[in-house]
């Protein structure tokens, strides 16, 4: 049997994977959460590779979503919510409708009268997330918003940084948001993780790491296994750890040592094991997993660049992007799409050769 998964990502491309495995019912299906990036150009690499367990995935570009900037969030009802500048975009079948405008950000937006120049001084970093009531959160320029129903932006919360990581940001059992900062942090400030209300109305801090402790956050993760919440921090030595909470951030157990293969973004999670793929421009990326019940890591293949995003579809496939950065650990200057069944043993499916930016 063959399945096909649509994915979106940054750059307007939307993307399937065809599946072609020993199944018993063929399934379209989407994460909610797959708001991932891949910085590259339109010329891909597309191949067909075979996984363990006897099944082959291959992936092609479906549609190029012309002046899109970024696919940010797609709903439990299947609505693509996205950004092009500073836009906010939404489309329920064929035609975006254009619901509303982040205010201007001086001077990141005078750079941002086309493409190339919003790429060249990252002036097209926002995210928006919408919980599975319908309620929308939006962040840009360091400011978090509501986003009503009648498409009006309402600040809530000032934040350290311009905005998080794309994907980083997840709902809770309760039905409350949850993100952490992301921020250069040269001088190693507090850092916090934040607490939206299940309706957007309040945004509140739920933790702050202390001074000196980590850089910043990369992504705050829900647990489909037991609903726990999961943290991954870095950069440095002594910064890169996982956290997990089951009270909501009151307290935190921490696991690793601090170094770079605890270096995380994205993580994917199966029943026995918790998996990430290092993002390290610094030392060799390789696949991890982390055994839940013992807490023993284990290191797996190597992986020629860091990896900041991914996704774990409906359907039970793990997707992962690799990205190409400057450092010693990174080895290539193509970005990687991954696949796996058990978010451990990872194939390439497609290659973008990465652009001048």
């Amino acid at each position: 049997m063959v399945r096909e998964v649509s994915y979106d990502l940054e750059e307007g491309l939307r993307f399937r994977f065809v599946w072609s495995c020993r199944i018993s019912a063929t399934t379209q299906a989407r994460s909610r959460d797959d708001s991932s990036t891949l910085r590259a150009n339109m010329k891909a690499t597309n191949r067909s590779t075979e996984l363990d367990g006897g099944s082959a995935a291959s992936i092609e570009i479906v549609e190029r979503l012309r002046g899109i900037t970024i696919v940010q969030h797609v709903g439990v009802d299947r609505k693509l919510w996205a950004t092009a500048g500073r836009t906010i975009l939404c489309r329920e079948h064929e035609q975006w409708e254009r619901l509303t405008r982040f205010p201007f950000c001086r001077p990141r937006d005078f750079f941002g009268w086309n493409r190339l120049c919003q790429r060249a001084a990252r002036a097209d970093k926002a995210n928006v997330f919408v919980n599975d009531m319908g309620h929308t959160l939006a962040i840009r320029g360091g400011i978090v918003y509501q986003l009503t129903s009648d498409h009006r932006l309402l600040p809530k919360q000032h934040i350290q940084g311009d905005s998080v990581l794309h994907g980083s940001l997840c709902e809770a059992k309760d039905g409350c948001t949850y993100f952490g900062e992301y921020f250069m942090n040269p001088e190693r400030q507090p850092v916090r993780v934040w607490r939206a209300s299940p309706k957007m109305e309040s945004v509140e801090v739920a933790h702050e790491f202390p001074e000196k402790s980590i850089r910043h956050v990369h992504g705050v993760y829900r647990d489909p296994v037991d609903d726990a919440l999961w943290l991954t921090s870095g950069d440095y030595e002594n910064e890169c750890f996982l956290y997990r909470s089951d009270d909501h951030f009151k307290t935190l157990e921490r696991f690793g040592d601090g170094g770079q293969t605890w270096r995380a973004v994205r993580l994917f999670f199966t029943p026995d094991y918790v998996c990430w793929i290092t993002d390290s421009h610094l030392e060799q990326n390789h696949a991890c997993r982390m055994n839940r019940r013992t807490g023993q890591l284990e290191v797996g293949q190597a992986v020629d660049c860091s990896s900041w995003y991914g996704t774990t579809l409906r359907s039970g496939q793990h997707v992962a992007f690799t990205t190409v950065e400057k450092g010693p650990a990174i080895h290539r200057d193509e970005s990687s799409v991954l696949v796996s069944w058990d978010a451990f043993n990872w194939s390439e499916v497609g290659v973008f050769k990465k652009d001048m930016w």
